[in-house]
């Protein structure tokens, strides 16, 4: 039988090249909010180029409206609603006079056929100008803490197409136009949801779809020899309208989210975490057993669930 000292020594190199290994990941992903952004140096070095931005009505995706038009962006504003869309773009002209602005009306939860005019509509708003970049941002749960079983038919096929099918078949009508106009830039808004959380199962697979066609639509890009970037932004709580929570330090304004994620952009990564304090939270995805990860979102989600319903009753 072999001495239990002769793996000593072995063992301690595979624990040290792990600690190495572990401590490389995270110096890495720290830097990532130490490093420049190349978004207007490489996407908009003239001030005259375009962005369209998914879902930019409310939230996260007005934020990154405002924040492309203060870097000197033309902005395209998507949505369903041609009046709310209407209204949006005369707050930034008024916030941004020297932008240009356009709106594209869509319903990302009853997508047909129409879809495919929006690169027709995109190219008559732009004119000589170019599209060089896609924000997928529209998306979002409109029934947090619920469980599968609850859902209607129709509420699972709105939370994919909302969440998933349209950001696929937006990058399918665009990317010819985003090839054209190369370098070319897509994020996909994705979330912490992607790691798989109970009571959001429908929602947390299409984040986790969001991540898989991030990496497969960044190597056919890559592949094709297009010089189009591809990158997820993950993201954790955000203070929103209709989301009846306080900002603080870990829990930040929409428009300050969107401006974490557009510095983002140059670092490198597939998927990046947009918002430092999100990437610090989200270290105990990589450090913590997944049990007990799951153990802690189950019990907040659980609590998210019973106010829920208590305001149910009381309604």
């Amino acid at each position: 039988m072999a001495d239990l000292g002769t793996y000593t020594k072995p063992l301690a190199y595979l624990g040290l090249i792990t600690l190495a290994s572990t401590a490389l990941t995270f110096t890495r992903q720290a830097t990532n909010f130490l490093r420049p952004s190349t978004l207007v140096k490489t996407y908009n070095p003239t001030h005259t180029n375009w962005a369209l931005v998914t879902g930019a009505t409310d939230g996260i995706g007005f934020g990154f409206a405002q924040e492309l038009c203060a870097r000197g962006f033309n902005v395209i504003l998507h949505g369903r609603n041609a009046e709310k869309l209407q209204r949006r773009q005369r707050e930034l002209q008024a916030e941004f006079p020297k932008a240009k602005l356009g709106i594209v009306v869509r319903d990302a939860q009853n997508i047909t056929g129409d879809i495919d005019g929006v690169d027709g509509e995109v190219r008559a708003i732009i004119g000589a100008g170019a599209l060089t970049v896609l924000i997928n941002n529209v998306g979002g749960e409109t029934r947090p803490s619920t469980l599968l079983k609850e859902y209607t038919f129709e509420e699972v096929q709105a939370t994919v197409a909302r969440n998933a099918t349209f950001t696929i078949q937006i990058c399918r009508v665009l990317a010819g136009l985003l090839e054209e106009n190369a370098p070319g830039l897509v994020l996909n808004v994705s979330s912490v949801a992607a790691f798989g959380l109970p009571y959001i199962s429908a929602y947390s697979a299409t984040k986790g779809f969001v991540d898989s066609f991030t990496r497969s639509l960044r190597a056919e890009f890559g592949a094709e020899g297009k010089a189009v970037e591809v990158m997820g932004l993950r993201v954790a709580e955000v203070k929103t309208a209709g989301y009846d929570i306080k900002s603080n330090l870990f829990v930040p304004e929409a428009r300050v989210l969107a401006g974490a994620s557009l510095n983002r952009v140059g670092c490198g990564e597939e998927i990046v975490w947009a918002y430092f304090w999100h990437w610090l939270q989200g270290l105990s995805f990589d450090i913590l057993p997944r049990w007990l990860m799951l153990k802690f979102a189950g019990m907040k989600l659980k609590a998210i669930r019973a106010d829920m319903a208590a305001k149910a009753k009381s309604s």
